[in-house]
């Protein structure tokens, strides 16, 4: 019993030397990075070179004017790639979808399937792939390979989640 109570009192004492030794790191740390970040930016301003325009007021712009300017860079993005995907899909050319492929693709989603099927069970990761793979295909394969899937998840031939 003594032992067991030597060892208990030990133990808690190294537990203790630890959390000292961890709340000491944790008073160094944030001066030592203040310090660290301190001296990164003095650097950065000695090497930064002021606008050849620029007349001496403002040099630097401040934080808030940085961010007003990718807000207003990143809306215009945003504006540009959405008014290129809205002509894109106003503009669909049905002789562009070859039914070769199509027939390929709902073929190849078919035999995943199957092949899923023959194992018994399918894994997230596989049936997301399968999901993708379903999603590509034209209206009528979609409807005909996600009945199949279904079909095969309530019948039990196939074990995983939709």
């Amino acid at each position: 019993m003594k032992k067991l109570v030597t060892v208990v009192l030990l133990q808690t004492a190294v537990l203790l030397l630890l959390f000292w030794k961890i709340v000491g790191l944790e008073d160094e740390l944030p001066s030592a990075i203040r310090v660290e970040q301190k001296s990164l930016v003095t650097s950065n301003l000695r090497n930064a070179q002021p606008p050849a325009n620029s007349d001496g007021i403002h040099l630097y712009p401040n934080e808030e004017r940085l961010r007003q300017i990718i807000r207003e860079e990143l809306h215009s993005e945003f504006d540009r790639e959405f008014e290129s995907g809205m002509q894109i899909e106003s503009n669909p050319e049905p002789d562009s979808i070859d039914r070769v492929e199509l027939a390929y693709q709902k073929e190849r989603v078919a035999q995943q399937l199957e092949h899923h099927a023959s194992i018994g069970s399918i894994s997230d990761a596989d049936m997301q792939k399968l999901q993708m793979d379903i999603g590509k295909l034209d209206d009528a394969g979609r409807s005909e390979m996600l009945r199949e899937l279904s079909r095969a998840l309530n019948s039990g031939r196939l074990e995983g989640q939709l």
